[in-house]
Parts: structure tokens; C-alpha cells; sequence
């Protein structure tokens, strides 16, 4: 889980310097072959972190509601917290007013109008399947897996509602994710019985199907908006088995306890600094980008340096106040009656 946790959210920090890139330089080969990569790759990124992300909440479901304040209250506080950031980031290269930022503020929060979405959807998918926890499954999986099949009409409800409260609402990404959350919450035992089974040969033939069928859609934009839930998850089964087969070897399990540990602050220092990304090159169109050879490695080099800039925001916060970037304060996700443990002991978290 650590590895497939790791691995996405590089994929996802990429794809979003890909893009940036592919904004003000669309015409280059090498540009144009990182945006083909991305496009076939989209099934897999967020579904399969949803997936690991219930994999983890799923012993959670089932404690009351006062044991589970760091899945609720606690991401309640960074949801809000990174938001504040990021749309202050956003005021600031926008020229908005400081009152025309905080009237804005409360709906670009429940629409989810901003990277943080994810956030967002980590708490909406908890609170979910904690309170139907009592329905038979059948009856919260089957809407989930609606919402994935009606993507396009969920799309066009996003555009006719959500969208008019904000331009920028997530609602169509977090309603069609629910059903990978809910995949790894109620079904862990299905993901195991796949990955005893992996091998290579499963893996290069999933990986050809998918790839096919994601090089097809990329050259039929009409179809941008139909599900892809049969390639996600064959794309889910290829990088479990994937990550099942290397991590029998000691550097992808060091790779993944290392990033897989830290996908909290590599997601959400990323955004801030892809405004700073944008703007720069929306302003100057720097000539260099032209160049194929530097179309070839710049997602890449974008990509490594936002990830150091924030496992190094990371590691400097861990051992002062500024920690609470990162974790939600005791004073948040106390439980009633329980006492806070001794000054200079850190409780250890985790967040999916």
C-alpha cells in the first residue's frame, strides 16, 4: 500500500507539471507525448489512491463516531486549512480584494474548487460509508458504482449547478471516485487475492489493454466524458500486482515506506507552487521550452523539485508548531474524556 500510496502521488504532482508545461507549449513532439502519456494514464491515478485510501480507513467504519475525530474533524481542519492557503496564493497573482476572497471563500470550499478536492473527498467518502455502514452493501456500492457509469450526466449536473456556485468545482471527480474508496474499504480481501496471484506476464498483458484502449480515447475527445471504470480497474489490478511483485526487493520497499509516508505534505505543498509554476510561464513564455530536449525532462525536474520543497517544508515542521501544516492539533481530534499524553510525546498518525 505504501509503494502504490507513493508512487501515485508522484504520478499526480507530475501530471500537473506535465500540464502546466503543455498550457504554454503545445506543439512540440516530446509535449505532446507527455500529454498522450498522462491522458492513457488517467483511469489509474486517483482511482487507485482512492482505493488504498479505503484499504486504510476501513478498520474506522467501524468505531464510533468519537474514535474517528482524525478522519472528520481532523481532515475537516487541513481541508480548510490548505484551502485558505491556496486560494490567499491565488488573491495574490489574481489582484483579488481581501473581502472579495473571504465571501468567496465558503463556496469554493463546498464545491471544491481547488486541488484540495481530494481533501474534500476523503472526508465526504468517510462520512458516507461510516453512516450507511447499517445499509446492505449492495445499496451504497450500487449508487457509487451510478455515479461512475453516469459520468457525463454527472458532469453536465456539475456544469448546471456546482459550477455556477464555482467555475472550478471538483464535484464530478468526487462523485465518480467514491466507488474506488468504497472498493477498498468493504472489498480489502479481493485486492489480497489479486496480489497472490501476481505476475509479469499479468501485468505487460493488462498493461497493453489499457494503454490501447487509453491511446483510442485520447484521440476521441467526444468520449472525454464516458466512464472508464472497466479500464480503471484494470489499471487498479496491473499496479497492485505491479507493486505486489516489486516490493519484494529492497529498493522500491524503501522508495515506497519513504514517499508512502509522506503524501500528505507532497500533495498539498505542491499547489502553491504550481500557481507560482503557472504564472511564471503564462507570463514569459520562456524561449527554453521550445526546445525538445528541454520539453523531455522538464515535467520531470518540475516535478522533483516541488517534492523537495515540500518533504524539506516537511522535515522542518515536524519538531516545531508549524507541524500542524501537516497534522491537526490535539485540541481538533481530542476524543471526550480522554487526556492529552505527556509534553514532548508525539502521537504517530496517519493520513490516507
Amino acid at each position: 500500500m505504501d509503494l502504490v500510496k507513493g508512487s501515485s502521488v508522484l504520478l499526480v504532482v507530475l501530471f500537473h507539471a506535465e500540464i502546466h508545461m503543455y498550457k504554454v507549449q503545445s506543439d512540440g513532439v516530446a509535449a505532446n507525448i507527455w500529454h498522450t502519456v498522462m491522458n492513457v494514464t488517467e483511469p489509474l491515478r486517483m482511482p487507485i489512491f482512492f482505493l488504498v485510501s479505503g484499504m486504510l480507513a476501513a478498520s474506522a467504519l467501524s468505531r464510533p463516531w468519537t474514535k474517528s475525530r482524525r478522519r472528520t474533524y481532523g481532515m475537516t481542519y487541513l481541508y480548510i486549512l490548505w484551502s485558505a492557503i491556496f486560494f490567499t496564493v491565488v488573491a495574490f497573482y489574481v489582484k483579488e480584494t481581501p473581502v472579495e476572497a473571504l465571501l468567496d471563500f465558503p463556496r469554493r470550499l463546498l464545491v471544491g474548487s481547488s486541488g484540495y478536492w481530494y481533501l474534500y473527498a476523503l472526508l465526504l467518502y468517510f462520512i458516507i460509508a461510516k453512516a450507511a455502514r447499517r445499509w446492505p452493501l449492495w445499496i451504497i456500492f450500487g449508487i457509487a458504482v451510478a455515479l461512475n457509469l453516469l459520468r457525463a450526466p454527472v458532469a453536465q449536473w456539475n456544469r448546471d449547478y456546482a459550477v455556477n456556485i464555482d467555475g472550478a468545482s471538483s464535484m464530478t471527480a468526487i462523485a465518480v471516485n467514491l466507488v474506488f474508496y468504497l472498493l477498498g474499504a468493504y472489498y480489502k480481501e479481493v485486492i489480497t487475492w489479486i496480489s497472490q496471484r501476481a505476475t509479469w506476464w499479468w501485468v505487460v498483458g493488462i498493461l497493453i489493454l489499457v494503454s490501447a484502449y487509453g491511446l483510442w480515447r485520447n484521440s476521441a475527445p467526444e468520449y472525454a466524458e464516458v466512464t472508464y471504470l472497466p479500464v480503471s480497474l484494470g489499471w487498479i489490478v496491473a499496479g497492485v500486482m505491479a507493486a505486489e511483485l516489486l516490493v519484494k526487493h529492497e529498493a522500491p520497499r524503501k522508495f515506497g515506506t519513504f514517499f508512502g509516508a509522506r503524501t500528505l505534505p507532497i500533495f498539498v505543498v505542491q499547489f502553491p507552487l504550481l500557481m507560482a509554476l503557472s504564472s511564471y510561464l503564462r507570463n514569459h513564455r520562456p524561449e527554453y521550452l521550445q526546445n525538445e530536449f528541454v520539453q523531455v525532462f522538464f515535467p520531470i525536474v518540475a516535478t522533483v523539485i516541488m517534492v523537495v520543497i515540500a518533504l524539506a517544508l516537511y522535515r522542518v515542521t515536524q519538531n516545531n508548531r508549524g507541524r500542524f501544516l501537516f497534522e491537526a492539533p490535539r485540541w481538533v481530534v481530542r476524543e471526550p474524556g480522554s487526556t492529552p499524553p505527556p509534553v514532548g510525546e508525539k502521537k504517530v498518525s496517519s493520513t490516507a
